[in-house]
Parts: C-alpha cells; sequence; structure tokens
C-alpha cells in the first residue's frame, strides 16, 4: 500500500491505466530521465510539476513548466495547491488522479500549543476581572 498516496494515470478512453504509489516525501513529474514520473513527450518540461508532501501529510502540487502549464481539474493554477482525494492532473493531454490511502487522510495539526492555550485562558479570566461591575460576562452559559 501506498505511503502517502497514488498517481492514477487515466487513459484518453478514461479507464485507469498505470499506478505510482507515492512511498516518498517528494514526486517529480516531466520529461528529464530522473523524474519520478517521466512522460516522453517533446512539449512536456524537463520539470513540470512536483508533488511534496507537507508536515501535515497533505499532497500538495507545484506547477513547474511556465511554457505549458499543469492544470488542476481543468484549471490552471501559480501557487502550490493542496490536493484532494480524486484531484486530476493534466500536463498536456495526458491526465492523472491524486487518491490519498484508504486509511488516512490528512489531519490538521494543531495551530497553537498547549501553552498558547493556557496563556489564552488566563488573559481570558483577566479579562473578566477587569470588566466592571456592569458589564457582562464572555461565558454564554
Amino acid at each position: 500500500m501506498p505511503r502517502y498516496g497514488k498517481i492514477v494515470v487515466v487513459r484518453r478512453n478514461g479507464i485507469d491505466g498505470m499506478v505510482y504509489p507515492l512511498n516518498s516525501t517528494s514526486c517529480l513529474i516531466g520529461r528529464r530521465l530522473g523524474c519520478d514520473i517521466r512522460l516522453r513527450l517533446p512539449w512536456v518540461s524537463t520539470e513540470q510539476c512536483k508533488i511534496d508532501i507537507n508536515e501535515n501529510k497533505e499532497a500538495v502540487l507545484t506547477n513547474l513548466s511556465t511554457v505549458n502549464p499543469t492544470q488542476l481539474n481543468g484549471a490552471g493554477f501559480e501557487q502550490p495547491v493542496a490536493l484532494k482525494h480524486g484531484d486530476v492532473l493534466t500536463i498536456i493531454d495526458r491526465s492523472f488522479r491524486f487518491e490519498y490511502p484508504l486509511e488516512s487522510t490528512p489531519k490538521k495539526r494543531r495551530s497553537r500549543s498547549p501553552k498558547d492555550e493556557t496563556l489564552q485562558q488566563v488573559a481570558e479570566v483577566e479579562l473578566l476581572h477587569k470588566q466592571p461591575s456592569g458589564a457582562k460576562s464572555l461565558d454564554a452559559s
């Protein structure tokens, strides 16, 4: 089972073709010999696009070609984009579907550490104590 997901070739007739497992945190797609997925078409850039797995285990697609830009779900994009399960990448006339592994979907990391949450709670308590006697409490209960 692929560790981070897989890239499925979508044939021109719509049937799934070859499957490329994503077992490392980076996958380079292009014409160059050293690419992880190599497309031997003269109009594909030597380095067309790249999929990186970030610290949240999200797959992020970056377009590397200005001549024939990679499309995502039929549209162009300029900035790196987090991929969703089932997203379709198109390079010239070749399509690929990205799939996360069945047993996992990316989970966002906590944006704040427990220490930050404690400090926030202390600040809220201090705010409550500073209110004038006629002011309403922040507590909704």
